[in-house]
């Protein structure tokens, strides 16, 4: 009967410790970035943090509530970086998280019952958009300033983690600038973006970029690129069907 009482108690334990748990930068990919439909609550949070310890209860209590289809796991910010990245300038904050993909934040202190409605508001979305930038992916391209005032180091460091702001300013050059050196920057950007994840939406600016460089062999297979990921993904192919046409006929 004592080692039942021991077993049973051993698992209890262990259920609580994975319903709330401290993560760092390093163990990101299997914790809060696992990819398994369940929504995820990423807690920044550091020991000096008088608001922090206010929430202590609250988190405590949602984390181990079996009712939730929910983990919570908490980030100190004093012994990582993820914060920094994520630009997470006050604490404590909360990034609702479900497939690696960042549904929504929140921050302050909070009453339980607002806590509970957010987790599952947040749990009823559609997942979409990004993987969540979380960590300085190393990168074997270097940042190119454009000629515009606006592409200067400075600013384009901050969009460096991001996919989709990456290729959403990368397209913006391609519609509003003409001089070489921006088209370059834009380059180095859209792969940047691709090193990061590929999809559809890079794949068809870069191939449009470098039809405008003057860089048709590339363009075309970048575009056949995007072309068959697109048919994988049942995503339409006709911006790139476009773009294949012209640069064969030229």
């Amino acid at each position: 009967m004592r080692i039942l009482f021991i077993i049973t108690f051993s698992l209890l334990f262990s259920n609580l410790s994975i319903a709330q748990q401290y993560v760092t930068d390093e163990n990101m990919e299997e914790t809060v970035m696992a990819n398994d439909d369940q929504i995820k609550v990423l807690y920044f949070t550091a020991p000096w943090c008088g608001p922090c310890r206010y929430m202590k209860p609250v988190i405590k209590s949602i984390a181990n509530d079996e009712s939730l289809n929910v983990t919570v796991y908490k980030m100190n910010t004093d012994y990582n970086i993820t914060d920094d990245i994520l630009r997470v300038h006050s604490i404590p904050t909360y990034f609702f998280i479900k497939n690696g993909r960042k549904l929504g934040q929140s921050g302050s202190v909070m009453r339980r019952d607002d806590m509970v409605k957010m987790i599952e508001r947040h749990d009823r979305m559609i997942v979409k958009g990004d993987l969540l930038p979380y960590k300085g992916k190393p990168s074997k391209y270097e940042i190119v300033e454009g000629a515009h005032k606006n592409l200067n180091k400075k600013n384009l460091e901050q969009l460096w983690h991001s996919t989709q702001q990456l290729n959403k300013l990368g397209k913006k050059i391609y519609e509003n600038l003409n001089e070489n050196q921006d088209l370059n920057c834009a380059i180095v950007l859209i792969n940047r973006s691709i090193e990061l994840e590929e999809n559809v939406s890079n794949l068809e600016t870069k191939a449009h970029l470098l039809h405008k460089i003057g860089e048709n062999k590339k363009a075309l297979r970048t575009a056949k690129r995007a072309k068959k990921l697109a048919n994988r993904n049942n995503e339409s192919t006709t911006i790139m069907e476009q773009l294949i046409e012209k640069i064969e006929a030229e």
